[in-house]
């Protein structure tokens, strides 16, 4: 039978563990080791080919994101921050998450696939179906090689009509390139790399709707005679994702202003995490693979900073137009802490 004395050490176990201030725990290392175990284990899962590339380029995207948009969330909603602007922080980070990650989530997954097949330059052609003038389509182009003696350098081309009642109504050309070249490891040894571009992205809108035929016209002998040819319709809002980018940097600039004590670059983070996935789009065509991630992110690490510091600038010469002078943070004359000069 547990006597008073027991009884009251565990109460008081009880109050302590209620009294851990579990906000900072999980700000300073929860998040962040969460976030870095996903990356480990989708790595992990990608390199044992145990789950599928869209999924994973999508996981692992979303995971960089978080953990960029973290850590300057984490500097401005630590210390003593005002009820308010804490609200302001938070909506912010998440509409930045939003935003980001939809972008991404298009990017990966594209329209609703109209067609599909094979064509060659002497074969039949594709019967698709275009809806009313000025929708938008991707058509998506994926050759072969044929077979070569030895590692070459190749380049081929190829020509296709997209035709209505045996008129030419638009011509879709591109170009597959294959190179070959050696990389080193460490100080020793080497070893080939092979890089291979066999996909090409058309972007193109309907001249009116209506059934329509699609033939290739030409096929360079390089490659394979028949062509995989994929249609999708095209359902990324590309306008509205510019207009909602270009008010996360506006909203990120306020942010930057209100926080300036805490010298926290909201502007960098957020131009950094838009030059990702605006780069990921367009650096590849769907399908998509994790080079495309890869070279995004160096890309982002890049472009994104140094065009976030432009936005800065011209935003701060702007509000001066307009007789708002944007407060410089100052060093109080002891040298200990920090006061904003208005």
């Amino acid at each position: 039978m547990p006597t008073a004395s027991t009884r009251s050490k565990n109460a008081r176990s009880t109050q302590s563990m209620m009294r851990i201030p579990w906000h900072p725990v999980l700000l300073d290392w929860g998040i962040p080791i969460f976030l870095g175990c996903t990356l480990a284990v989708v790595t992990i899962l990608v390199f044992l080919n145990w789950i599928t590339p869209a999924p994973g380029i999508l996981a692992l995207g979303i995971s960089l994101l978080l953990l960029v948009v973290f850590f300057p969330l984490k500097a401005a909603l630590s210390g003593g921050v005002e009820a308010r602007l804490k609200m302001l922080v938070v909506g912010f980070g998440l509409a930045l998450i939003v935003v980001t990650c939809a972008q991404l989530y298009f990017a990966i997954f594209v329209g609703e696939s109209i067609a599909s097949g094979a064509v060659a330059a002497d074969g039949e052609a594709i019967k698709i179906s275009l809806e009313q003038l000025g929708t938008a389509y991707e058509l998506v182009v994926e050759g072969s090689f044929a077979t070569a003696a030895g590692q070459v350098g190749r380049e081929a081309g190829y020509a296709l009509a997209l035709e209505k009642d045996g008129q030419k109504i638009q011509e879709f050309t591109g170009v597959f390139s294959e190179r070959w070249g050696r990389q080193r490891l460490g100080r020793r040894g080497s070893t080939t790399t092979h890089q291979i571009h066999n996909h090409v992205l058309h972007m193109f809108t309907s001249p009116g709707e209506g059934a329509y035929q699609l033939a290739a016209t030409r096929v360079d002998p390089q490659l394979s005679s028949a062509l995989s040819v994929f249609l999708y319709r095209d359902t990324y809002p590309e306008k509205t994702f510019w207009l909602l980018s270009a008010l996360l940097l506006v909203c990120a600039y306020v942010v930057e202003v209100l926080f300036l004590a805490k010298e926290i670059p909201f502007v960098l983070v957020t131009a950094a995490a838009l030059a990702f996935v605006l780069t990921f789009r367009n650096l590849g065509v769907p399908p998509h693979n994790y080079q495309d991630l890869v070279g995004a992110v160096m890309v982002a690490a890049l472009v994104g900073p140094l065009g976030g510091w432009i936005f800065r600038v011209v935003a701060d010469l702007v509000g001066r137009s307009f007789g708002f002078s944007r407060p410089k943070p100052v060093v109080s004359p002891g040298g200990k802490g920090k006061g904003t000069k208005r």
